[in-house]
């Protein structure tokens, strides 16, 4: 498996020469704080929708919105998210490790996702933060996020912020984040310190 960021983008990049996203799903924008977090796709307005890291043995590709996991168009992308991990997605997360594809609103299995990626295993994670913030509070989105729960342990957040679908391009090494490296910044900038609680990575 790639352990670098350009190794790893690289190789989920590889024969895909267009982004044919859906017009339906409204996507949310991701946060990235993470060291080994990276973008992947990123609109022309510099906001992330999918994003990928390891952790541990494995690695995580987190999309911004659950029907892009289903989307033809995707297809080259998400084949190559699926392999590398010398098995085939499963229907739970489990031995042999595999590659395991789920929707970022079930709250019951964050532990064992969490140690499924660290030993070896590959996660596909979609969702968007949209309905969820208009739901509950929006000051607990980052913490409180089923989605979040799992992803903030590679530094990968679902926000409630919607992603422009509008200009999206193939880039050929490892887009820029404008986000990433000032993400401390950003929760200070939109987040009272004391309206939210970031989740401490599981060991």
């Amino acid at each position: 498996m790639a352990t670098t960021p350009a190794a790893a983008f690289e190789a989920l990049m590889s024969g895909v020469t267009s982004w044919d996203v859906p017009k339906d799903p409204i996507p949310s924008e991701l946060l990235l704080t993470g060291e080994a977090a990276f973008p992947v796709m990123v609109n022309d307005q510099g906001q992330v929708l999918i994003a990928a890291s390891s952790y541990g043995q494995g690695r995580l590709v987190v999309v911004s919105h659950e029907g892009y996991l289903l989307e033809a168009g995707l297809a080259p992308f998400l084949l190559n998210a699926g392999s590398g991990v010398e098995a085939q997605v499963q229907p739970e997360p489990g031995e042999p490790l595999g590659v395991y594809c789920i929707a970022a609103y079930d709250d019951t299995m964050t532990a064992e996702l969490i140690q499924f990626v660290k030993r070896g295993g590959g996660l596909l994670i979609g969702g968007q933060a949209l309905y969820w913030a208009s739901q509950h509070s929006s000051d607990k989105v980052l913490s409180k996020v089923p989605g979040n729960q799992v992803t903030s342990v590679v530094g990968v957040y679902f926000m409630d912020i919607f992603g422009d679908r509008g200009q999206l391009k193939v880039s050929k090494k490892v887009p820029k984040d404008p986000l990433h490296v000032g993400g401390r910044l950003y929760f200070h900038l939109f987040y009272e310190p004391s309206s939210w609680e970031l989740p401490l990575p599981s060991p």
